[in-house]
């Protein structure tokens, strides 16, 4: 905040200098002034000696002490001595300009600071600035708490929210204050105040991934740890809008497993560890989850696995050896009937960089509700680095494609190495 003031007062100092700067000009003018006025009594002083000269010459003249050339050359330099003395004064009378009062200048120049500042309270963004500053000041006095091995003081996130609950009532459609709110209401295990926050900022970004995955995780420890269809749609909405997303991927897995889906719940769960890497926080419990959940697989009796909520394929993808793609490029991932329609029954996406990745292909990925995996018998399962970014293959594009895959005998995991540059 101190910055913001600095810079303020300096910027106000700028402004006033340049209101402030014709008082030194003034005085300057007045000072030129007195020499006018001086200039001026020297002109009438020399036009009377001028004057009185010329009785002179005329009396010396007159009484033979001078001839007439005499008389003329001394007349001459008398009239230029005093041309000389009036082109004076005119200069210095070119020069002075009228100008304002003292008074009036700093009057002026307090008037528009005063002016600044107000405008900046009514159409500036100070309450802006204040929430920046305190969210800054908040996540350094958390990361000092965390370095000495102290939990954060929640009494800190408390006065913070209350800060943003104040923020919003003034601007209720500020998506960024909202979502804000959320995460520091979770962060207190408040839940309900959290839910109602990501609700709200729903509503303003329905499409978003992270918001209806945090959203899902708000609901799902308000309920006290219990899976709804409400959570479990949410979830998968959110892994429909990004594949990628590890908080949907784990809510998924809860739901399969709680469901006793539990190959497929190991596949969301190792999904996510494969994104996270090995040594992230969190992931640990997940791979115990992904052990759990193939143990429990394997000891399930044959024929008693529950109907499946909808079918699905685990895929591994990865590229070749001198398989030269930028990072930032997308890789389309999908699934397709192994004859007719080439309409992708289910597809998703993700970059070059996140390579190699494990994907999962369900019907939530469907590009329409009347052609899912769920119509298909055989499939063929396609992965592309799309070298322009859509959807369509084009020469230059690198794919690999592997079919026909039957949907009632999959393997656990397909692989797919992307090897093969398109030529037309």
């Amino acid at each position: 905040m101190m910055p913001m003031w600095s810079a303020m007062a300096a910027l106000s100092l700028l402004a006033a200098a340049f209101i402030l700067w014709p008082l030194w000009r003034h005085r300057k003018q007045l000072q030129a002034n007195n020499e006018v006025d001086n200039a001026t009594a020297r002109l009438e002083e020399n036009i009377a000696l001028f004057r009185e000269h010329m009785r002179d010459l005329d009396n010396a003249l007159a009484e033979g002490r001078i001839d007439a050339d005499q008389h003329a050359q001394l007349k001459l330099e008398q009239e230029r001595t005093l041309l000389d003395d009036e082109a004076s004064v005119r200069i210095a009378r070119s020069q002075f300009t009228l100008g304002f009062g003292n008074k009036s200048l700093v009057f002026i120049a307090v008037l528009t600071i005063a002016c600044g500042f107000l405008l900046y309270r009514e159409l500036g963004s100070s309450a802006d600035v204040h929430i920046q500053h305190l969210q800054a000041e908040k996540s350094r006095l958390d990361y000092q708490d965390l370095l000495h091995n102290r939990n954060p003081d929640p009494a800190r996130t408390q006065a913070f929210i209350r800060e943003l609950e104040d923020r919003v009532e003034q601007e209720p459609d500020n998506l960024q204050y909202w979502f804000l709110l959320a995460r520091n209401a979770l962060e207190v295990a408040d839940y309900a105040k959290a839910v109602t926050a990501y609700q709200r900022t729903l509503a303003l970004d329905p499409g978003a991934a992270i918001v209806m995955a945090e959203l899902a995780q708000a609901m799902f420890l308000r309920d006290k740890n219990q899976m709804s269809p409400a959570i479990a749609e949410l979830a998968l909405k959110a892994l429909q809008a990004d594949a990628r997303n590890t908080t949907a991927l784990g809510l998924a897995g809860i739901n399969a497993f709680q469901q006793k889906d539990f190959r497929t719940a190991a596949r969301y769960w190792q999904q996510a560890v494969d994104i996270m890497g090995p040594d992230a926080p969190g992931a640990r419990a997940l791979q115990g989850g992904v052990a759990r959940a193939q143990q429990e697989a394997a000891n399930q009796p044959v024929g008693s696995e529950p109907a499946a909520a909808g079918k699905s394929i685990n895929l591994r993808v990865r590229l070749a050896e001198g398989v030269d793609a930028p990072g930032d490029q997308l890789v389309y991932v999908y699934a397709r009937a192994w004859q007719g329609s080439r309409m992708p029954l289910a597809i998703t996406r993700i970059n070059v960089a996140d390579l190699p990745a494990t994907i999962i292909l369900d019907e939530t990925m469907a590009m329409s509700t009347m052609a899912s995996l769920a119509q298909a018998d055989q499939v063929e399962v396609v992965a592309r680095i799309s070298e322009d970014g859509t959807a369509t293959a084009k020469p230059g594009d690198w794919q690999v494609s592997v079919g026909p895959l039957d949907m009632n005998a999959l393997p656990e995991t397909t692989e797919l190495v992307i090897a093969e540059k398109l030529t037309e």
